[in-house]
C-alpha cells in the first residue's frame, strides 16, 4: 500500500486557507462591551473605533450611546476582566464639533488603572454641561479597544 504524497503547492495553499480562516475568525469574535451605570440605569456600550480625546476625531452625537446623569451624583464604570488585567484609562471631554476639551472635574483617573474592573466618577454640576467618557484599553490588541459614551446632565 503506497502513502500518498503531498504537493508542495497543495500543502502551501492547505496552510494558506487555514491561516486566513483563523484570522477571519479572530475578526468575527465578540467584541468585548463595557458597563454604564448612571442615575439607576445600566446601559451595555459597545467598543467603537479609536477616537482621542486631544484628537481630531469629532464624536458623531448620534452614534455615542447616552447617559442620564443628575449632577452632584456618580457614575459607575464597568469593565471586563480582560480589560482591567491590562490596564486602562478613562478620561472626560466636552467637544464643540471642532475641538475636544479634556476636564478633570467628573473625577476621570488622570492615571493607569490596572487590576479593578470598576471605578466610580463624580458627576460635575449640570451648569458645567454635558460631556462625553472615553475609557481606552493600554494594551493594544486585534480587537476595539475603545469606548466612548455621552453624558446628558441633568438637574
Amino acid at each position: 500500500m503506497s502513502v500518498p504524497r503531498l504537493r508542495p503547492r497543495a500543502l502551501a495553499a492547505g496552510l494558506g486557507l487555514a491561516a486566513t480562516a483563523s484570522v477571519l475568525a479572530g475578526c468575527s469574535e465578540p467584541q468585548p462591551s463595557i458597563t454604564v451605570l448612571s442615575d439607576n440605569r445600566s446601559k451595555i456600550v459597545q467598543a467603537q473605533p479609536a477616537c482621542t480625546v486631544l484628537g481630531s476625531c469629532q464624536p458623531v452625537q448620534s452614534r455615542v450611546p447616552q447617559v442620564p446623569a443628575t449632577g452632584g451624583s456618580q457614575i459607575l464604570l464597568d469593565v471586563p476582566k480582560e480589560l482591567a488585567d491590562a490596564g486602562w484609562i478613562v478620561a472626560a471631554f466636552t467637544s464643540d464639533g471642532k475641538t475636544n476639551t479634556a476636564l478633570s472635574t467628573p473625577g476621570a483617573a488622570s492615571q493607569p488603572i490596572k487590576g479593578r474592573h470598576t471605578v466610580r466618577l463624580r458627576v460635575p454640576a449640570a451648569t458645567e454641561g454635558s460631556y462625553y467618557l472615553q475609557v481606552t484599553s493600554l494594551r493594544p490588541t486585534n480587537q476595539l479597544t475603545t469606548w466612548l459614551v455621552g453624558v446628558q446632565l441633568r438637574q
